[in-house]
C-alpha cells in the first residue's frame, strides 16, 4: 500500500475540500493519506522557504517501512512539490500528481499586482490577501514576496513519473504554464480538461482520483 501526501495551495489548509474529497477516493487503496499544514498556522510570515521545508519534513514523518509515496500538490503546493522534488529534499517520493500547478506563479504576481502594486507591497511590508481556510481577509508579510522572487518559474522536471491535471478555463494559473513545463519532459503526462482553477466537480475529482490510482498502481 502506498502513502500519499497533499500539499494545499496558497491560501489553504489540511481542511481544503479538495484534498479532502480526493483522500476519501482513494481510501482503499492507501496506507496513509495525509494534507500536512504548510502554513502553519502562521500566513504572515509565511514564505516560500518555509513552505518547502514543511513539505520536505512531512514526507520524512513517514513510517519508515518502505512503502511507495505518491505527493499530489494543488496550486501552489503543486509548484512547491515540483520545487522540491528537483532539489531533492524529497528522496522519498516515488511519483507527483500535480493540480493546476502554480507554475510561473511569481511573474504573474508580478503583472496581476503591477508595479505600484508590488511597490505598496514592499512600502508597508505587508498585503491582504483572501484565505480561503478562514473565509477572510489576512495580511501577508513581504518576506513571501521576497522569497518567491528568488526562484524559478519552472523547476527542472524529476526523474520520477509526474502527471497534470489543469483546468482550460483556469484564470487564476495559464493552462499553457502547464504546458510548459511538460514540454521539458516526454514522460510527464499532461491532462487538459474543460474547468476552472478549482477542479472541485466531482467529475474532476474522479479524474484526480483516477490519476492517482494509476500512479499508485505504476510505482507499487
Amino acid at each position: 500500500m502506498t502513502h500519499v501526501l497533499y500539499f494545499h495551495g496558497f491560501g489553504s489548509g489540511p481542511k481544503t475540500a479538495k484534498g479532502t474529497a480526493v483522500g476519501k477516493r482513494l481510501a482503499d487503496v492507501v496506507s496513509s493519506y495525509a494534507i500536512p499544514d504548510l502554513e502553519a498556522g502562521d500566513f504572515f510570515s509565511l514564505t516560500m522557504d518555509r513552505i518547502c521545508e514543511r513539505a520536505a519534513a512531512a514526507l520524512a514523518a513517514l513510517p519508515d517501512d518502505g512503502a511507495p509515496v505518491l505527493v499530489i500538490g494543488s496550486s501552489l503546493g503543486g509548484y512547491s512539490a515540483a520545487l522540491v522534488a528537483a532539489q531533492g529534499r524529497i528522496p522519498r517520493a516515488d511519483a507527483l500528481l500535480l493540480i493546476a500547478p502554480a507554475f510561473g506563479f511569481g511573474e504573474r504576481w508580478a503583472e496581476k499586482l503591477g508595479t505600484a502594486g508590488v511597490a505598496e507591497w514592499r512600502r508597508t511590508g505587508q498585503r491582504n490577501f483572501f484565505h480561503y481556510a478562514s473565509e477572510r481577509e489576512q495580511p501577508l508579510g513581504v518576506a513571501f514576496l521576497e522569497s518567491a522572487e528568488r526562484l524559478p518559474g519552472f523547476p527542472v522536471a524529476p526523474e520520477i513519473p509526474v502527471v497534470i491535471v489543469h483546468g482550460r478555463r483556469d484564470d487564476t494559473v495559464d493552462w499553457q504554464q502547464s504546458r510548459r513545463y511538460a514540454d521539458q519532459d516526454a514522460n510527464i503526462e499532461f491532462h487538459l480538461i474543460d474547468g476552472d482553477h478549482r477542479l472541485t466537480d466531482p467529475r474532476h475529482e474522479e479524474l484526480i482520483a483516477w490519476c492517482a490510482r494509476d500512479l499508485i498502481t505504476r510505482i507499487a
